[in-house]
């Protein structure tokens, strides 16, 4: 039996938008880092729908061929996103971390409950490349979005040196990663 009090609350979080739907969105991100002398810096691209810096990734999408692998997720997505295409000479992917947020979606304007796989991308792991040298190619790889390394500090306050907004994705990845 439902209480009317309990009726009445569960209309109220349905008007606000805060039940939880029973399925996790899926999503992968890539950690794609090079170490300065003042310390490390991340590669973080611009996304116009949401306004700010974020990691590279997106959903796990199986209408794209994922077929639920994670793997092949980030490997697409960084073929989308920085035209690096799937091939083992150029980058290697390690899953790191799966990292579980409930956390307000821009996208759909309700919390919902994601599971983020993040990976830690190393880029031409058979080539010696000086890092300052990547560091200045990375930053124009995609033709569709601006990237830009950003420091600790940077996503801390969550926003770059240039005065635009990072993600609370990224603060939050990062601290449950121990890397800020």
């Amino acid at each position: 039996m439902v209480l009317s009090w309990e009726s009445s609350l569960a209309g109220f979080f349905r008007k606000i938008k805060i039940i939880p739907q029973r399925l996790t969105q899926r999503a992968v991100f890539a950690l794609i880092t090079t170490e300065q002398e003042d310390g490390r810096y991340y590669l973080l691209q611009w996304n116009p729908k949401w306004n700010c810096y974020n990691f590279i990734g997106g959903k796990v999408d199986n209408e794209s061929g994922d077929n639920d692998n994670v793997a092949r997720a980030i490997r697409r997505e960084i073929a989308e996103e920085i035209g690096i295409g799937n091939l083992d000479e150029i980058f290697e992917e390690r899953e790191i971390e799966q990292i579980n947020l409930w956390q307000f979606s821009q996208r759909e304007k309700r919390f919902k409950s994601y599971c983020f796989s993040i990976f830690r991308i190393q880029l031409f792991p058979d080539l010696p490349v000086d890092r300052q040298k990547m560091k200045r190619a990375l930053r124009w790889l995609s033709t569709k979005h601006n990237n830009i390394y950003v420091s600790s500090e940077e996503i801390k306050m969550l926003r770059t040196n240039c005065g635009k907004p990072i993600s609370r994705t990224v603060q939050r990845i990062l601290l449950k990663l121990g890397e800020i």
